[in-house]
């Protein structure tokens, strides 16, 4: 507190010092491009002999504010191109429009090409390089380069940055800690779960013009982001010459043997050029995305993992007291057909040079259509443990076997619209705007269980007793990744002579609709405005800014979304409601057989069969509870300004601010409470499970603020070296659902996901030193460190509940908590360089590459004591080699995650791991004539698996493939 105090009085007499608006001073603006028209993003303009500059924007455009008026010598510089030095004549109380055309350096490059991999880093390095606080850029030049269809997975080239193909985390803080962006302001999200922040493959990457991943906070950046901030900004029009620019390409998803294909087209030109704008009025940009792809993974789940008895079935020995069995274990088969559309729209009207309107739309959808099969093994204890076997494997006493088939449905829209209006008046540039966004998701899914009976020492099948003490069946191992099970008890008598497993065994037992329709929206208000003045003879700014955001974020299960429980018949029996006999003898990488596969038709025309209509009973406890259990609606405001003050000393600059966030929450929601009702139907023939439950709806709000001091230095220590050092603050707010006091109940498994009102707001005080080295060679060599004190932590817990007086006893529960604190520690560097040493033809190759290390401790409560702070993967790395020239790319690009904590578990048996993982790509390109380019990639070449595992590796909790894709087509800019 007694910082922040320091910094407001510190701004407060910047403001008093700054002398009136001097009557003799002008402005200076106007456009940077190269010799083809095209905009130069961070270009620097400066004053010679004063430490008055600015930086080009995303456009190429640039202004200088409070220049003395009379003839003035500027310099322009961007790396890699000739130097401008020019003088100008600027009048009193006037803007004058200047526009500046570079050229190579073909001294400072040398022999090396500016090709498109060259000429894309060299517009990111540019920005980097002048922007206030520390940040990475990918231009859309850099986004091209890789094959990456989607925000996600284009993010996880930069340092820092890990990623599971959705949401994205940096520097080794949940996902949650980084507040996502389109043009300046926070999306929203309508992910299952009432996550924060948006699923980031359902936004394509060629919709966009840039992205920025601000590491460092600025006071006019949204608090919310402990970690940073991702902005993607979409482009508007730059030249009075059309722009166009369409691609066409089509590829192959080697899991499900599908044919892909993608389209996207581009148009942007600017009109009415008029003394006061030059470079024209009005600006109108469209890009349009299209992608439909065929894919699918193959998966294995074993999250139930309990500890039981361990006994040597030949000597009756105790192995040992407490081992880990895997009591559920499930095969997916998912084949999915996704369809992405993207649109972006920008207008913009510039009346003058000083005064400019944009209106900029971006609205994306993808639609995934799936079919999913599901084979499920419940190996569970029958009271005595588990048995090891002369063999080696595990025996047990009680097992089932499930076969499902399901389809899903799901739709996401996303709309985001700005309206935005700046203007320079005088030495004072003011903004404002509004904001508005809408996520919205429908969710349809049917599922159809098939069951056989359950095989259990002591219980009867069809009448007849199954002796105590047999062991049905057996798993070679529970130390594989690929696990599985097998009957090696034989069926007598009435039991019949089919095998435990066999088809005829299995009859239909349960239809389960889960619909879901999430909404989440965001309306924001802002207004912001500099002020260029003197301290001396050194260049300041002073900025203040105001913004109310109001959201709103609802879920539900509509009527009609009902389980229905059927009564065993011959027209239910597998065997006439089958679709294939084995589903895939190649499943998971050709480890496993899948086994049988019922059939989704045939099953839905036996269920509007009225013949078959006395098998069939609507669930009402589960159909009630579902919809019960998954309504809430929350609404959140969030009041927040800011003020901060910029000055140049030299080759120093300081920049000091504070903002202050207010936020008001207000939520509803059913708690849920279920009991078993003696007078209520029996689930799935299991006296003791719940049938019944009460429903309350609960209202309730909170609200908090948050002071955000913030304390940069940025000193240019040569013309290519940059040092800065930062202090800043932020905060991360829970998850809606994670606050919500709602439950999710999967009463088979006996697992419940609870709310948690609890929930406190997370608050770091983050430290930062980068040092930047920018090559001649149009590269760079940066060092850096970080440092994140965090205090109220938000972690994903999971345990078991003892707890005789709750209702939930025994089972394993999943809830968000507070942790006490943690501490995060990292280093990153970035190597960036084109190899122009190299002799021949090899010059032409260019070498990118980045390391990220963190280490984190992290107190969740008394219990744990210290442990790694969840989703903080120790290790990360990008490696990519290109050989570039002005007609050929050629480029093969590898990442690495490490593996990182999951969920928190009561111990550290039970916490829930990723494991690291790395992945190959491979793409290249060739000009086939001016404009027209064909284009080659493939992801994944090496079907790298996702793996997590329970406590230890040996114990599996999710394995997947998802194989590779490869893509292929043309592109045509004119």
């Amino acid at each position: 507190m007694k910082n922040t105090m320091f910094l407001l009085v510190f701004l407060l007499g910047m403001l008093v010092s700054m002398p009136a608006l001097a009557q003799n001073k002008g402005n200076l603006r106007g456009t940077i491009t190269d010799k083809e028209g095209n905009s130069l993003p961070g270009a620097s303009v400066s004053m010679k002999g004063s430490t008055l500059g600015a930086a080009s924007d995303m456009n190429g455009e640039y202004v200088l504010q409070g220049i003395p008026a009379g003839p003035v010598e500027f310099e322009v510089n961007y790396l890699g191109f000739k130097r401008i030095s020019e003088v100008i004549t600027i009048e009193a109380g006037k803007t004058v429009a200047k526009n500046f055309v570079m050229e190579e350096n073909s001294v400072q490059l040398g022999s090396v090409v500016v090709s498109a991999v060259v000429g894309g880093q060299q517009r990111a390095l540019n920005q980097q390089k002048m922007s206030d606080n520390m940040m990475q850029v990918i231009s859309a030049d850099q986004m091209g380069k890789f094959p990456d269809p989607n925000v996600a997975d284009a993010l996880k080239r930069l340092s820092g940055i890990t990623t599971d193909g959705k949401e994205v985390q940096l520097r080794g803080t949940p996902a949650s800690f980084t507040n996502i962006n389109i043009n300046g302001e926070q999306i929203m999200s309508s992910q299952e779960g009432g996550k924060r922040n948006e699923s980031l493959d359902v936004i394509p990457t060629d919709l966009l013009a840039s992205m920025e991943v601000q590491k460092t906070l600025l006071p006019s950046n949204d608090g919310d982001a402990i970690a940073g901030v991702i902005n993607m900004r979409t482009g508007t029009a730059r030249t009075l010459s059309p722009k166009f620019s369409v691609d066409l390409g089509s590829g192959y998803a080697s899991l499900r043997e599908k044919v892909n294909f993608n389209a996207k087209a581009g148009y942007a030109q600017r009109f009415a050029p008029s003394d006061n704008n030059p470079n024209g009025v009005l600006g109108v940009s469209a890009n349009f995305s299209y992608l439909r792809n065929n894919e699918g993974y193959d998966r294995l789940e074993a999250e139930a993992w309990e500890p039981y008895k361990l006994t040597n079935k030949s000597t009756g020995e105790v192995v040992s007291e407490e081992e880990y069995m895997p009591t559920d274990v499930r095969y997916r088969q998912q084949t999915s057909k996704t369809t992405r559309n993207g649109l972006t729209v920008a207008l913009d009207v510039a009346p003058t040079i000083n005064t400019k309107f944009t209106l900029s739309m971006i609205y994306n959808q993808r639609k995934d259509d799936a079919e999913r099969f599901r084979n499920r093994i419940r190996f569970r204890d029958n009271g005595k443990g588990y048995y090891l076997m002369d063999d080696g494997s595990i025996g047990s006493e009680r097992m089932r076997n499930i076969t499902q088939v399901s389809t899903q449905y799901e739709k996401i829209n996303n709309i985001n619209i700005n309206l935005d209006g700046e203007s320079t008046i005088g030495s004072w540039k003011v903004d404002g705007g509004l904001f508005f966004t809408k996520s919205k998701r429908n969710y349809e899914s049917e599922m159809m269980g098939f069951q056989g009976p359950e095989w259990r020492a002591g219980k009867k099948v069809n009448g007849v007793t199954i002796p105590a003490g047999t062991v049905v069946g057996v798993m070679p191992s529970i130390s594989t990744k690929y696990l599985a099970a097998s009957y090696i008890f034989e069926p007598f008598g009435a039991m019949g002579t089919d095998a435990p497993d066999a088809m005829s065994r299995y009859n239909l037992y349960i239809v389960e609709n889960n619909n879901q329709i999430t909404e989440g929206k965001n309306f924001t208000i802002r207004a912001n405005a500099d002020k260029n003045y003197f301290i001396k003879d050194y260049a300041s700014t002073l900025s203040f800014g105001f913004k109310g955001k109001f959201m709103d974020n609802t879920g539900e299960t509509p009527d009609g979304t009902n389980t229905y429980s059927f009564t065993s018949s011959g027209a239910n029996n597998l065997s006439n409601l089958l679709y294939k006999e084995q589903l895939n003898a190649k499943f998971l990488n050709n480890n496993i057989k899948f086994g049988i596969a019922p059939s989704f038709d045939k099953t839905k025309e036996y269920m509007n069969n009225p013949a078959n209509a006395g098998d069939i009973t609507l669930n009402e406890y589960f159909s009630n509870m579902n919809r019960d259990g998954a309504y809430y609606d929350a609404q959140e405001k969030v009041f927040a300004g800011y003020i901060m003050n910029k000055t140049q000393i030299d080759k120093v600059m300081l920049l000091a601010g504070v903002r202050v966030e207010h936020t008001k929450v207000k939520y509803k929601a059913n708690v849920i409470a279920p009991y078993v009702d003696p007078n209520a139907p029996v689930q799935n023939d299991d006296p003791s499970l719940f049938n019944a439950y009460r429903s309350t709806l609960v209202k309730e709000s909170l609200d908090y603020t948050k002071v955000l001091p913030n304390l940069q230095l940025k000193a240019d220590m040569s013309d290519n070296t940059v040092l800065r050092l930062s202090w800043t603050t932020g905060y991360s707010r829970p998850n809606i659902l994670d606050l919500v006091p709602r439950q999710g109940v999967v009463q088979d498994l006996q697992r419940v996901t609870i709310g948690n009102p609890e929930l406190k707001a997370a608050y770091s005080n983050n430290y930062d030193i980068l040092i930047e080295q920018y090559l001649p060679s149009v590269g760079i060599l940066s060092l850096g460190a970080f440092h994140k004190n965090i205090s109220n932590f938000q972690y994903l817990n999971e345990g078991i509940l003892d707890d005789p007086n709750n209702e939930y006893n025994g089972w394993q529960v999943i809830q968000t908590k507070n942790g006490d604190a943690a501490k995060v520690f990292g280093a990153e560097i970035t190597l960036n360089s084109s190899l122009k040493f190299l002799p021949s033809f090899l010059k032409n190759l260019v070498f990118t590459s980045n390391y990220t290390y963190v280490f984190s401790q992290a107190t969740t409560d008394e219990h744990r004591g210290v442990t790694r702070l969840p989703g903080q993967a120790e290790n990360s790395a990008n490696m990519a080699l290109a050989y570039s020239t002005d007609r050929f790319t050629l480029q093969a690009s590898a990442n690495y995650m490490g593996s990182f904590i999951n969920a928190l578990g009561s111990n550290s048996e039970r916490d829930i791991w990723q494991d690291d993982r790395w992945q190959l790509d491979l793409n290249g390109s060739v000009k086939i004539y001016k404009g027209l380019t064909f284009w080659v990639e493939a992801v994944n070449v090496l079907n790298s698996e996702s793996y997590a595992y329970f406590g230890n590796k040996d114990r599996v909790y999710k394995l997947q493939y998802n194989g590779f894709t490869g893509r292929g087509g043309f592109s045509y800019k004119f």
